[in-house]
């Protein structure tokens, strides 16, 4: 088991003009999977998730690695610090996408990156104090965390019933034809939990020759799909198929919704009834709404209210005109 390990994060600056344009180029038609809320992070989750690292990850951190477009740099980072460093997403992946499917094919390229690596998306935060214990086994083979949502988890089983509706952008239909590609003969198992997953450089290598054909349609593709060869899930259902990973409903996450309806009503509802979490994430499923969930938003700041010690918190203070 290693002593620290890098954490590697993904981060869109929906504000880039260059990315904006890019965009624009390639998006024929609006859809869920290339709208404009989808991509906004107005709520700041990247900081809080920095700020929920720094209380109950930091002594196990290496270095942090934020995988951004075009190299945008988050207003709130304090560049002075040696150990987190930014990477421009497009020159790893020495091209153009807006799928965060395709981005995770390659984050095991980042230059000096640790045998293993801890990864979150943006929007995923620590609860509760989180060891190498908790990604490790005995053995040292990794732990990954199913999906303890009972809505999601229902919604996985069933996804008949949401498919005619594309309620969930085609993750359910992805994650399907993914394991379908990955030609295992056994039932599906339970969607991965929105919490960060532990992976490992060379896992990630084997997995890359095993399905050479899936990778490279994935590093081609600009935008999600029912097509869209899911990297996280194929990694994490093949390797646990092979007991070479352990795959276990243990720790909880509570999920928080940004939608176009209901939004403040729902998650009041998901933060009273939540006991024993670990993980916080995010969901976003908004459409047309740009305006982040004031009920999120005002969770967020009372969780994680100080600053963590890769905050430039400088940058937080308003000097009052004279």
């Amino acid at each position: 088991m290693p002593k620290k390990i890098d954490v590697v994060y993904t981060w869109v600056d929906h504000e880039n003009e260059a990315w904006q344009k890019e965009k624009e180029q390639h998006t024929k038609k609006k859809n869920f999977s290339n709208n404009v809320a989808r991509f906004d992070s107005s709520l700041n989750e990247l900081k809080y998730s920095l700020r929920s690292l720094d209380l109950y990850f930091s002594e196990y951190i290496h270095k942090i690695y934020l995988v951004t477009n075009h190299g945008s740099i988050p207003n709130f980072i304090d560049q002075t610090k040696a150990d987190i460093i930014v990477i421009n997403a497009n020159e790893l992946l020495k091209g153009v996408s807006f799928c965060s499917c395709t981005f995770e094919s390659v984050l095991h390229k980042i230059p000096n990156l640790t045998e293993d690596f801890l990864y979150f998306n943006d929007d995923m935060l620590l609860t509760a104090p989180l060891s190498l214990e908790d990604l490790f086994d005995n053995t040292g083979k990794p732990i990954w965390y199913q999906e303890s949502d009972s809505l999601l988890r229902f919604i996985s089983r069933n996804s008949y019933l949401i498919n005619p509706f594309n309620l969930d952008g085609h993750v359910s239909k992805a994650r399907k034809n993914t394991f379908k590609q990955l030609g295992l003969n056994k039932k599906m198992p339970p969607p991965v939990g929105h919490s960060p997953r532990i992976f490992n450089k060379t896992y990630v290598k084997k997995l890359i020759l095993l399905y050479p054909e899936a990778i490279d349609q994935l590093r081609k593709i600009l935008f999600r799909s029912e097509d869209t060869f899911c990297f996280v899930d194929a990694y994490c259902y093949y390797f646990s198929h092979h007991k070479m990973l352990n795959f276990i409903n243990k720790k909880k996450t509570l999920i928080l919704i940004q939608s176009d309806y209901f939004s403040r009503i729902i998650n009041k509802i998901r933060i009273f009834l939540a006991i024993n979490f670990s993980f916080v994430c995010v969901a976003d499923l908004r459409n047309k709404n740009v305006k982040p969930c004031p009920e999120a938003s005002k969770y967020l700041e009372k969780t994680f209210p100080n600053p963590s010690q890769w905050e430039n918190i400088n940058r937080e203070i308003q000097i009052p005109t004279p």
